[in-house]
């Protein structure tokens, strides 16, 4: 997490919230001022002892990069508005989008129908022949870098983020940046390559969204670079007339694959549901001096409403939601990005369907005692309280703990399978708000406006977990809420930690809130132990 709370940039983008983290940065929520809209800001962020010379070339890569890609103007590109220098960095400030990766579409939800992948090609390799025509590679195709919005359009982002100008070096794989089943072999093997790599990891990118993993699977990140180089694809089984298009574009040897044009007007024919015309037997790899035409976009995934904090009382939405930008923050100086690659996670979870160890209401208010609590709430005199969501809450002025079962429809008596598939549908639902209100006059909150971020990672807790923050909204931006949503067994619940007497920092109230939700597994794990 940045340790900026509140900040203008440039005199008008106010950061509000964190939408997406990595490693080497956040992409961030924030308001322009100026034109009065939300937008997204990318923070490029480096470790602190980064020799001062090695964070000037990342960051002059960066800003080169950026102004670079803002010259891009096509419908299936993020459109980049502006590039800011503050405190030495370049921010880098880009439309707002509604909708979410292929990456997670796929992973959380399921495999895309050909037809359906198909439509997402279109518009994509016709961004690559734009971009190309520009004289910009993009070197990092992959699903997480695609995103599908809500109007049902397929945008490509991060253009040249992963790797600077002349930063691949030949015969250096360790410096490449992108995970590694969807970097093309030339380029493993220290080649720079050109658009037909581009080619190749559009290839394998849409080989995701119709079969669910990528066309080398593998148990870990030095096994995929070995069947990158090494091994044919996986013979594809539910690509059904994409296949043969798919396995061209996949082809190890550049000269062998097809041609943007043949790749455009395929793609094309199995969007409209129509037979698809035979590749031609030579492969042609001129790149469009003009994008290629764009086809139907695809149906947009459906995308659940925005949840705020979830507690029994009242919560008044009072904008309409704004949405999360899918964004991997690369640096040029780094070793293969690994972090961020989910593909080995995209096969169903084998869980049971018998009804789970939690067949009756559990007494959430039992599961901590006392003693712990006030290692969070120090004021705390009594115990927790039940509120009208069947959960508890531990209220103190200014700081309240909350553990709320999640959703009440049948919550008790699951089985294993459909409370993961309650917790799937909770943090896709968990998506960054545009402005709500909430009070909690226990603890002394008054109404208040605020935004929520989507659904981030956290510590393993429970059988799975992740987490969620809430941020006062405009005036200071402090984070005055954590959740943590966690399943043990065939139970879904979600513990909230809220401080809003200014007492505690972000980091702080997340690790207050990661704390209890450990607690509250512990509690759950041994009920289920004991019987």
């Amino acid at each position: 997490m940045s340790r900026i709370d509140t900040q203008v940039l440039a005199g008008r983008y106010r950061l509000l919230n964190p939408l997406a983290e990595g490693g080497m940065g956040t992409v961030w929520l924030a308001a322009d001022e100026t034109l009065r809209r939300d937008v997204a800001v990318k923070e490029v962020r480096l470790p602190p002892d980064l020799p001062p010379l090695q964070r000037q070339d990342v960051f002059a890569a960066a800003l080169r990069e950026a102004n670079l890609a803002a010259r891009l103007k096509h419908p299936s590109i993020i459109t980049i508005h502006d590039v800011v220098v503050e405190d030495d960095r370049p921010w880098i400030v880009m439309e707002l989008l509604t909708g979410e990766s292929l990456e997670r579409t796929v992973t959380e939800r399921r495999p895309l129908p050909p037809i359906q992948a198909a439509r997402v090609g279109v518009g994509i390799v016709s961004a690559l022949a734009a971009a190309h025509a520009a004289g910009v590679l993009h070197r990092d195709v992959k699903p997480g870098n695609i995103f599908l919005t809500r109007t049902g359009k397929a945008v490509l982002t991060d253009f040249g983020i992963a790797v600077a100008e002349g930063d691949a070096t030949s015969g250096q794989t360790s410096r490449l940046v992108g995970s590694p089943n969807y970097i093309a072999p030339e380029r493993l093997r220290g080649e720079r390559g050109g658009p037909h790599s581009d080619l190749w990891s559009l290839g394998a990118t849409l080989y995701f969204a119709v079969e669910g993993v990528p066309p080398h699977p593998a148990e870990t990140p030095i096994s995929a670079l070995s069947k990158v180089l090494t091994e044919p694809p996986r013979p594809p089984e539910r690509a059904g007339a994409l296949g043969p298009l798919l396995m061209r574009m996949l082809d190890p040897l550049p000269v062998a694959r097809p041609s943007f044009e043949e790749v455009s007007r395929v793609l094309g024919e199995i969007a409209l549901d129509r037979p698809a015309s035979a590749l031609s037997a030579t492969a042609d790899h001129r790149v469009p001096s003009s994008p290629a035409p764009t086809g139907p976009d695809r149906t947009s995934p459906a995308v659940h409403p925005a949840r705020g904090p979830r507690r029994g009382r009242a919560l008044l939405w009072a904008a309409a939601e704004v949405a999360a930008v899918a964004a991997v923050i690369g640096t040029t100086m780094a070793v293969v990005h690994l972090t961020g690659d989910r593909t080995a996670e995209a096969g169903p979870v084998e869980l049971s369907e018998k009804p789970g160890a939690f067949a009756t209401p559990v007494d959430l208010c039992t599961l901590v005692t006392a003693e712990r609590v006030r290692q969070l709430l120090p004021a705390l005199t009594g115990g927790g309280k039940p509120n009208n969501k069947g959960g508890c809450e531990w209220t103190t002025s200014g700081k309240g703990l909350s553990v709320d079962p999640a959703g009440l429809d049948k919550q008790w008596g699951k089985s294993p399978r459909q409370a993961h598939e309650l917790f799937v549908n909770r943090r896709n639902g968990t998506i960054p708000t545009g402005q709500i209100a909430w009070s909690w006059p226990e603890i002394s909150a008054g109404s208040r406006s605020a935004r929520n971020t989507g659904p981030l990672p956290v510590k393993p807790v429970g059988e799975e977990s992740f987490g969620y923050d809430v941020y006062e909204n405009r005036k200071t931006g402090r984070l005055e809420q954590s959740y943590v949503t966690l399943r043990v067994d065939n139970l879904v619940v979600e513990v909230g930690y809220t401080v809003v007497d200014g007492t505690k920092d972000g980091p702080a109230i997340r690790s207050g809130a990661h704390t209890a939700a450990t607690w509250i597994a512990e509690a759950l794990n041994k009920q289920k132990a004991t019987g």
